[in-house]
């Protein structure tokens, strides 16, 4: 079976554009997830239509996340705060921490978690839900869980770990990054800086970092999705990684392979100026920053060449599969710090 996601957020004005100016409410925000799976001959899966507005028991819980920011949780669970809501919180909170030390710069906005319990997960499904658009929510995210399942812990749900362990520190890192005026980023539908690999990769190590202080054992099962220890041995990915762009066709097992060979390139450059040097020395160019300016002063910051690059880069991949990073000081600089 294989399972295709697609996240899409709009914005649409609720209500009449009759109305007077001091009757007219906010404009809205539609967050909606669309899951495509497929069965054995090729056909997709009935759609299952998911919005919250239309279940019963859901609740709105908002935390503290420091400096003006909040996570709000959107649920239906029976006794969140028994069963663990209050340590999500907290781990999200951690994960901005974290960034913010690993990075040397901030993160202003909030998260939105729409966390649901099914009574069984539809293989194909679209989630549709909408919010105030002044909520100014830096990443909005969803969550599925089976009726009664364990949230956290060794018995927990896969999908909630990956979402907070690996999905939110990745995509709070995509803030970060957005904080880089000159950094230039793809945008769907137009021409690709062919940035993706510096960008992807910046926000890898983010995730992966955060995973391994956090969650080891979810550590290991990224660290295996990604194939760390091989994927830079593959002379296509190291063809393909510096002309990756946001639209590009490619299988869906090479699209992740490239997420994890930016990482360790990523990696090989930071090790030796560190990740916050880094992200400053390109804030501070002048120039819009592109793919090709990125590598050529990833190869006149480290005073190697590009084959040496993937050679180092594939050294660390081998040193993250074994396990011997913990050993390894070097990594600390490119935020993976105890």
């Amino acid at each position: 079976m294989k399972q295709f996601v697609l996240i899409t957020a709009a914005l649409l004005a609720l209500g009449s554009p009759v109305l007077a100016a001091a009757e007219i409410p906010p404009l809205g925000v539609s967050f909606s997830q669309q899951v495509v799976s497929l069965d054995p001959s090729g056909r997709p899966y009935p759609a299952v239509n998911i919005s919250p507005e239309q279940m019963e028991g859901i609740e709105r819980h908002d935390f503290d996340l420091g400096r003006g920011r909040r996570l709000q949780v959107v649920t239906n669970l029976d006794n969140p705060q028994g069963r663990g809501l209050d340590e999500i919180a907290r781990i999200v909170r951690r994960s901005y921490d974290y960034l913010e030390t690993a990075t040397g710069r901030s993160l202003d906005k909030g998260v939105l978690i729409y966390l649901i319990e099914l009574d069984s997960i539809p293989l194909s499904y679209t989630f549709e839900a909408s919010y105030p658009a002044d909520s100014h929510w830096s990443e909005v995210r969803l969550a599925l869980l089976r009726r009664g399942e364990q949230l956290l812990g060794p018995y927990g749900s896969a999908d909630l770990a990956e979402l907070i362990y690996d999905t939110i520190p990745h995509e709070l890192g995509h803030d970060v990054l957005a904080g880089i005026p000159n950094l230039a980023h793809d945008i769907d539908g137009r021409p690709s800086y062919h940035t993706r690999w510096f960008i992807e990769g910046v926000c890898e190590i983010l995730a992966k970092g955060f995973a391994r202080r956090e969650n080891s054992s979810s550590l290991q099962r990224f660290l295996a999705t990604r194939k760390v220890g091989t994927v830079l041995g593959d002379p296509r990915v190291r063809s393909q990684l510096f002309s990756w762009s946001q639209e590009n066709g490619y299988e869906m097992g090479l699209e992740s392979d490239l997420y994890g060979a930016s990482m360790l390139m990523v990696m090989a450059w930071a090790e030796q100026l560190g990740l916050p040097a880094l992200l400053d020395r390109l804030s501070q160019c002048s120039d819009q920053l592109c793919g090709a300016d990125l590598v050529s002063l990833m190869v006149a910051t480290t005073g190697m060449g590009e084959e040496q690059l993937f050679e180092r880069g594939y050294q660390l991949g081998r040193i993250l599969r074994e396990g011997t990073y913990l050993a390894d000081r070097r990594l600390q600089k490119v935020g993976w710090g105890g």
